[in-house]
């Protein structure tokens, strides 16, 4: 008889794959401001809120003017929002930081859109986790968020891993925030394929002591979750 977790894994896996409703509808709200229309530009130009990964039951994404800079997941309403407000600061902080380092506008414009991509995997980590019926945690988000990205956007990884790295010491950069949680993604992110993976080691975003046990780490969150991050026509 398999392990309890192992079973409702596989129960929840097979209930993904015989129904699955792949929808996810994205809609920009009017932005109010100069600086909130900038914002809703650059997230739509980005593409990062897009997935390829089978969802249990539609949902939608609303990018809007917020009082402030958040994203969040409603599970009643089955809806990721997220603020132009913290668009705008993620653009701004990076933008500085690119300027402190004397970064081009190239590199810098990578950075904020791999760190847009991580927001909208994150809230997605969120709603795939509430979706499938676990409870609702932020390292569980996050360890979702590294599957999908992985699957979604494979150029991308590299920049994810540096943009959060860049924002961790940041306050107040939703869901971005935080040297912990950084390591913790950025091993993640490493461990889909040291290899390929190799500059997220060698810029120092994973430390390097644990950098040897980050396929271990990606390979447990793989084995735990990873039947119900399945992308469309896998």
């Amino acid at each position: 008889m398999p392990h309890p977790l192992i079973a409702l894994v596989l129960s929840m896996t097979s209930t993904l794959g015989a129904a699955p409703s792949p929808d996810l509808t994205v809609r920009y709200e009017p932005a109010g401001s100069p600086r909130a229309e900038q914002a809703r530009k650059l997230l739509a130009d980005s593409g990062a809120l897009k997935t390829k990964i089978k969802l249990p039951k539609p949902v939608e994404v609303v990018a809007r003017d917020c009082d402030e800079p958040r994203a969040t997941w409603d599970g009643e309403e089955r809806r990721i929002a997220i603020c132009y407000s913290l668009v705008d600061k993620v653009r701004r902080t990076l933008t500085g930081i690119a300027q402190t380092e004397e970064a081009d506008a190239r590199t810098a414009a990578h950075r904020v859109d791999a760190a847009l991509t991580v927001l909208f995997h994150h809230q997605l980590g969120h709603a795939l986790g509430a979706m499938n019926g676990l409870p609702d945690d932020e390292g569980q988000a996050d360890r979702f968020a590294a599957l999908t990205l992985v699957a979604d956007a494979p150029k991308r990884v590299i920049r994810a891993a540096e943009a959060r790295h860049l924002l961790a010491g940041h306050a107040g950069v939703d869901h971005l925030s935080g040297p912990e949680e950084s390591a913790t993604f950025a091993c993640l992110l490493y461990g889909a394929d040291p290899a390929k993976h190799a500059p997220i080691a060698k810029g120092g975003w994973v430390p390097a002591e644990r950098a040897p046990t980050c396929a271990d780490e990606y390979n447990r969150a793989k084995s735990a979750i990873g039947g119900m991050t399945v992308k469309a026509g896998a």
